[in-house]
This record gives C-alpha cells, sequence and structure tokens, in this order.
C-alpha cells in the first residue's frame, strides 16, 4: 500500500502544486495509516478505549485551546454498497442531518452553530465520517446529538426525497460531468 500511495503523489506532481500539496497530505495520510498503533500513539499521544457496545474511541489531546474536535467514523461507505447502486452511504451522510423524533430536520446544524461551532461530514470508499470543532464546554451536548442522530434518526419523507435530488445533482456535477473522471 505504502508504494501505490508514494506512487499517487509521483504522479499528481506534475498537475500543479495544488494537487502535489493534497497528494502529498494523502501520501503521509498512508504512511501513518501503516505505522504500528503504537508508533502513532507516540506521534500523536493518541489514548484509545473500547466501550462495552464495541465501539472505539480514541483521545488525541491537544491543549492549546479549550476546543474540540469531535468525530465519528461509520464503518460504512461506498464499498458497502451492491453491484451497480451507488451513492447510498452518501445519501445517508446527507440524511443525518435531516431529523429524528427529538431534534426535527434542520436543528442539528441549528444547534451546533449556536454552540459558534462548526460542523460537516465526508464519505469515502470505506467508511462515513461526521465531525463537530466546539468550545469544550458543548462537549456532552455534541456527543448527545450525534448518540440521537446515530439512533433514532427518522427524516420526514419531504427531507428524504429532497436530500434525494440533492445528491443526485452533486453525482451529475462531480461524476457525470467531469471529463478526467473515468
Amino acid at each position: 500500500m505504502f508504494g501505490a500511495c508514494f506512487a499517487l503523489k509521483a504522479v499528481y506532481i506534475i498537475n500543479g502544486m495544488k494537487t502535489f500539496l493534497k497528494i502529498y497530505a494523502l501520501s503521509l495520510f498512508c504512511l501513518l495509516l501503516l505505522q504500528p498503533s503504537q508508533a502513532q500513539a507516540k506521534i500523536f499521544n493518541a489514548q484509545e478505549t473500547k466501550l462495552s457496545n464495541g465501539m472505539r474511541v480514541v483521545f488525541i489531546p491537544n491543549h492549546r485551546a479549550p476546543i474540540v474536535t469531535h468525530m465519528v467514523w461509520v464503518k460504512a461507505g461506498a464499498v458497502d454498497e451492491d453491484i451497480g447502486v451507488s451513492g447510498v452511504a452518501h445519501f445517508l451522510e446527507h440524511l443525518m442531518f435531516k431529523g429524528t423524533p427529538d431534534v426535527g430536520p434542520g436543528e442539528f446544524s441549528r444547534i451546533v452553530k449556536s454552540f459558534g461551532s462548526s460542523h460537516n461530514a465526508f464519505t469515502s470508499q470505506d467508511f462515513t465520517a461526521y465531525f463537530e470543532t466546539v468550545s469544550v464546554k458543548y462537549l456532552d451536548d455534541i456527543m448527545r446529538l450525534n448518540a440521537d442522530r446515530l439512533q433514532n434518526l427518522m427524516p420526514p419523507s419531504d427531507e428524504v426525497q429532497s436530500e434525494l435530488n440533492v445528491v443526485k445533482e452533486e453525482r451529475r456535477q462531480r461524476v457525470d460531468n467531469n471529463p478526467s473522471r473515468e
């Protein structure tokens, strides 16, 4: 895998410095990913524990500011989709912001922004990740909000249809209309 990561860096350098920096960051990520977990723990001072439900929790302390980036990584991505079906993981990523019985559509984003915080999500081949950067004093609130949407997702049907249209449009823009995509 290291060879593939390094080759990516070498191939894309010809497309300009911006792309080179992205690929260099990817290469560095690949290197770190391949390190034994003890080496990662030493580099980042990471601390890890496993909850009784099997969830793996990793803490990477950084005391430079009283903020925290809370991330939830779900081991489900595009690779888990059936052959001939694409975009389901990305669609679910979008739906995760569309409501539970306790937190209505769009309320998650409104609440997080009311904390003076930012949030986003992304889907890859192997996982989907959700993250928020907040003041430490709101960490409990963020964790409750994430637990709620992971356990109780129930978007209204009009929100489901709306997000399906958004995901389809994103595919048209990023994949179908991109001449450099294969």
